[in-house]
């Protein structure tokens, strides 16, 4: 079995022995031959004993563990004959005299559940089974709920003034999703159209409601209005997210007919497949009660096909150009089998083809295989046409065990492009595998992959850009090893196989290489360490582990003299030869074909200060950009800048996004020298930075600019300009950051805290920036600090003063009588009468925004 066999399989029993385990922990009905059963002793030693069996567990057939089993003699309950703890199985055993009755006490019983004073006990074994129902009459604030608690009943006030209470929506439906979500949560407006087309479906048997705890009654009434969602939306108290240890949105939590908490999924549900099985999970006639410790994800069933792979002669009519001969056949492991959809014919753009059949399918996989017959130096061609979610789902293309290409995304024209995956060494047979894995997220495009003209071409013919892995270290029979000949090329500081201009060395450091093939370089230091002679190797290794999780080429580091040494320093603890090459079998290169002796470029480009982009002065230069195709954590790339004059410089960006952008400027050890928090009084570009620096000529200078949403794609374009020799400019003298503290039941929110200056008053009695002191004690003054009475700072969306609004063209904004519009200050908002406490104010407020209509602020405080 080739290696994409291997891990296919190894993901898929993973995945079934994670299921089986929730499932046998959380649902299991079984109370015989449990291997951790516990027996209690007898306490009667002098009469013949037996063992005696209790089990507790719920309506809806969960087994709760932890109670504890008190047996008396009768249902007085004053003659204890034995105790006990339920196990993970729900179940505890006795040793007691035979041949007498005895009755159950139960105590340590979770909050919701119907608990009899005693339970008659006849037979040798007996099975409590608990009715539960919401806890009533408890605030849901300063409460702790989670997975498997029976739910708080609860009311809230829906936008469209419908009063519901949980309880008697229970009563009603099969079960209900609190679905916790705020405005303008950017995942949450991604979720909610899939979540109402799905509810949609099974409104008459589930309940969903949106509860936002942040924005209050109107924003959420403004909301739906807007968007016209037709599943409940209200607002509640800020602190019912602590009750569910909420801590990102949107989070769901879906409880069963029994009000069991029995999901809780931590943001978005992207696609409505899980939806789907979850709802059918809960309104199963036979439904079973079940704790998903993974979330929704527990509750999604794989789809089997309902299409069949064509014969190999057939598809090989369809896609085969030239003399070739090939072997196309499906996934054959057994256990996958069931579950592999196949390619299957089709036609794009009016040319004969073969597709990916599974799209649409959430967590599914298309897998087609061809072994296909090679001559040294012969190379093995095919085009493609990729419509779908870039990054998400993927093309993986394999020859003889090893992942080539990952193909994704939706092109800007429909064209097809050439793939050569394999350049023989020899003759033989060579297995190519075309895997199309689907994940649960959104679909786009056509959602497929398609293929056609497979054929054999030689390498010298291969015309466009191909680079085909290769292994540092080669071995025929796994014992006597060939290791590539490697030079350091001093001007990048790379080493490279062959001369310096050859191919670069990569170390692959997150995967399983020749050197282990049960562990990676990372995981095997991280848990057995890196110490030799007492020093602690680990933390330099760690830093291009991190290079190597973030790089372009998933999981490989470009080598450096550093990486290099660290690398053979493993080989030292952990290797098995005394060969002082024998760290190569880490390490893998890259031969072009196709580029006129291009070499690939380096795959942790912009990552670290070494491999930093160069930034050049000047506006619109082309080359001044990052291109953001991946997630990189910690956030961002550097950008080198070397300023040839000292002087100020002002770096500001161009993009379009959705959330905005971060900005940071570092010296070459790494420190943050300025961290962009919108703080330029004049720069009034939510979206974009403008970060201004005084720079010293000849000095390194690291610019990161990355989209504030880690998970965004595309182009950050930049311009960097030299200001003068001073400049002054207006800055926040606390721009942050700010946050809310509150107190101790965690309903009221007051006292912000600011990051921010320090201030002094200096004798003429005005206040400046407090600069320290000097050597002899002298104070230090800086700028003078300024009110701003007329702009809008990072802390009020008002200004202090009532002012007029103007256009983006600087002209005054008029209203349809053509008369000035003025943004209303704080003093004319009232916002420093202190004889008014800030629930008058906010009353005050909400009356002036709705003309004085007391019966809608009524009903909003409410």
């Amino acid at each position: 079995m080739n290696k994409f066999r291997k891990s296919w399989s190894l993901v898929l029993t993973i995945a079934m022995t994670l299921s089986m385990l929730v499932a046998f922990t959380a649902c299991s009905n079984n109370q015989n031959d449990n291997p951790s059963e516990t027996t209690v002793g007898a306490t009667e030693g002098n009469k013949e004993t037996g063992t005696y069996s209790i089990s507790v567990e719920t309506k809806g057939g969960m087994v709760l563990s932890g109670i504890d089993v008190y047996i008396y003699a009768d249902e007085t309950l004053t003659d204890l004959k034995n105790a006990g703890k339920t196990n993970e199985y729900g179940k505890v055993n006795f040793e007691l005299p035979k041949g007498n009755s005895y009755v159950v006490s139960l105590s340590g019983v979770p909050k919701g559940y119907e608990v009899a004073s005693s339970y008659p006990f006849t037979g040798n074994a007996a099975e409590i089974v608990l009715n539960s129902s919401l806890v009533k009459d408890e605030s849901l604030a300063g409460a702790t709920l989670g997975l498997g608690d029976v739910m708080y009943d609860f009311t809230v006030t829906t936008s469209k003034g419908e009063t519901l209470t949980l309880s008697e929506v229970l009563a009603e439906k099969k079960m209900v999703m609190l679905n916790f979500w705020y405005t303008t949560c950017t995942w949450c407006l991604t979720e909610f159209p899939i979540m109402d087309q799905v509810y949609e479906q099974y409104k008459d048997e589930i309940e969903i409601i949106a509860l936002d705890p942040l924005d209050g009654a109107a924003a959420v009434k403004g909301f739906q209005e807007q968007y016209g969602y037709s599943f409940p939306m209200a607002d509640c108290q800020a602190s019912w997210a602590a009750t569910f240890g909420i801590v990102g949105y949107p989070t769901s939590i879906m409880i069963d007919r029994y009000g069991v908490i029995c999901v809780v999924e931590s943001g978005a549900i992207t696609s409505q497949r899980p939806f789907i099985c979850a709802f059918d999970h809960f309104t199963a006639d036979d439904y079973e009660q079940k704790l998903c410790l993974n979330g929704v994800g527990d509750l999604v069933t794989e789809q089997k096909p309902d299409k069949i792979m064509d014969t190999s002669e057939n598809i090989g009519a369809l896609i085969n150009v030239g003399d070739i001969t090939v072997t196309y056949h499906p996934e054959e492991n057994e256990k996958d089998a069931e579950y592999a959809w196949p390619f299957i014919a089709d036609e794009k753009n009016g040319e004969a083809c073969l597709k990916a059949s599974n799209s649409g399918i959430d967590g599914s996989f298309a897998i087609i295989y061809a072994d296909i017959e090679l001559k040294a130096g012969q190379a093995i061609a095919f085009d493609y046409l990729v419509s779908s979610e870039r990054y998400s789902d993927i093309m993986y293309v394999i020859v003889n065990d090893e992942d080539i290409y990952q193909i994704s995304g939706v092109g800007s024209s429909e064209k097809w492009s050439s793939c050569y995956p394999c350049v023989a060494d020899e003759d033989g047979v060579y297995e190519l595998a075309l895997c199309y894995l689907k994940d649960g997220d959104t679909n786009e495009g056509d959602d497929t992959v398609y293929i056609k003209d497979m054929r054999v071409v030689d390498a010298k013919d291969i015309d466009a850009a191909t680079y085909l892995p290769r292994e540092a270290a080669t071995s025929k029979d796994g014992f006597e090893y060939d290791y590539a000949d490697i030079v350091l090329n001093e001007e990048d500081g790379y080493y490279h196989v062959g001369s310096p201009d050859g191919p670069l060395l990569l170390a692959d450091l997150m995967s399983v290489t020749q050197f282990n093939e049960e562990n990676s370089v990372y995981l095997m230091t991280y848990d057995g360490g890196l110490t030799v002679d007492g020093k602690d190797y680990f933390p330099a290794l760690e830093q291009y582990a991190n290079y190597a999780s973030n790089a372009a080429l998933n999981g490989v580091c470009t080598v450096t003299e550093e990486l290099a040494e660290l690398l053979k320093i493993v080989a030292e603890v952990y290797g098995f030869e005394e060969s002082e090459h024998e760290w190569l079998k880490i390490c893998k290169y890259y031969q072009a074909y196709g580029t006129d002796g291009v070499q690939l470029v380096d795959p942790i480009a912009g990552l670290a200060t070494f491999s930093a982009y160069t930034a050049t002065l000047g506006t619109n230069v082309e080359t001044n950009y990052f291109l953001y195709d991946r997630v990189i954590m910690p956030r961002g790339m550097f950008a080198k800048f070397v300023p040839e004059e000292s002087g100020v410089y002002r770096i500001t960006s161009r993009h379009e996004s959705k959330e905005g952008v971060d900005a940071w400027i570092f010296d070459e050890n790494r420190n943050v020298l300025l961290t962009y928090q919108m703080d330029e009084r004049n720069y009034n570009d939510s979206n974009n930075v403008s970060m201004i620096y005084y720079m010293e000529a000849g000095k390194e200078y690291f610019i990161d600019i990355a989209f504030w949403d880690v998970y965004e794609t595309g182009y950050i374009y930049y311009d960097i300009e030299f200001l003068g020799a001073e400049k002054d400019i207006f800055t926040l003298a606390s721009p942050g950051p700010f946050t809310y503290d509150s107190d101790a039941t965690g309903e009221n929110m007051y006292h912000v805290i600011a990051g921010g200056i320090k201030a002094v008053l200096g004798a003429d009695g005005y206040y400046y920036h407090d600069l320290g002191k000097d050597a002899n004690g002298n104070q230090l003054y800086g700028s003078l600090i300024y009110a701003d009475f007329t702009g809008v700072t990072s802390l009020f969306s008002n200004p202090i003063v009532s002012v007029p609004s103007y256009n983006a063209d600087g002209t005054p904004e008029l209203d349809a009588n053509g008369n000035p519009v003025i943004i209303k200050g704080i003093i004319d908002l009232n916002g420093f009468d202190f004889g008014k406490s800030e629930s008058d104010l906010e009353i005050i407020a909400y009356l002036k925004q709705h003309d004085n209509d007391v019966e809608a602020t009524d009903q909003y405080l409410k």
